[in-house]
């Protein structure tokens, strides 16, 4: 996930209801930067815009939820994914979950609530990795600081005595 403040979420949903139920709920949790889509062919020629998140189902229309995943990962790794699927079998989301998905929401009462926990855990997950990199980043910078320094040093010491 790039953008932790406001990410692009596309959202990936053929039922009219459940669309509507999750976007509004997206938006009453402060999550405006949304883009809906009816399959994952109208979701693709959208991809330019860079999502942050995609959330689809496993069983769409078409290609199934995991090859789109794969297809779209192929070109854009720093897509995250989550499936909001009514398909319940444990070993398919646990093979979704493998291949690289975020999560792997059951479609129930209780899915926006978790959508939310899902979206709010990946920006969580994206903030530590941008600390991480500048700490190291840091880290490394001050090394080399030190080597230029050390270096300097003995030059002027074998030099210049």
């Amino acid at each position: 996930m790039q953008e932790t403040k406001n990410p692009l979420i596309f959202l990936i949903e053929d039922s009219t209801v459940y669309k509507d139920l999750i976007v509004g709920y997206l938006q009453s949790k402060k999550y405006s930067n949304l883009k809906v889509f009816k399959n994952g062919e109208e979701c693709l020629k959208h991809i330019h815009l860079k999502p942050d998140v995609i959330i689809l189902d496993y069983a769409s229309e078409g290609v199934n939820g995991l090859e789109f995943m794969l297809h779209v990962e192929r070109d854009h790794s720093h897509i995250d994914f989550i499936f909001l699927s009514a398909q319940n079998k444990v070993d398919i989301a646990v093979k979704i979950m493998k291949l690289g998905a975020g999560d792997y929401i059951i479609k129930n009462e209780q899915a926006p609530k978790k959508l939310v926990e899902a979206i709010e855990r990946l920006k969580d997950s994206t903030k530590r990795e941008k600390q991480t990199f500048g700490f190291r980043l840091g880290v490394i910078g001050f090394f080399i600081l030190l080597f230029l320094i050390i270096m300097i040093i003995t030059f002027v010491s074998v030099f210049l005595t």
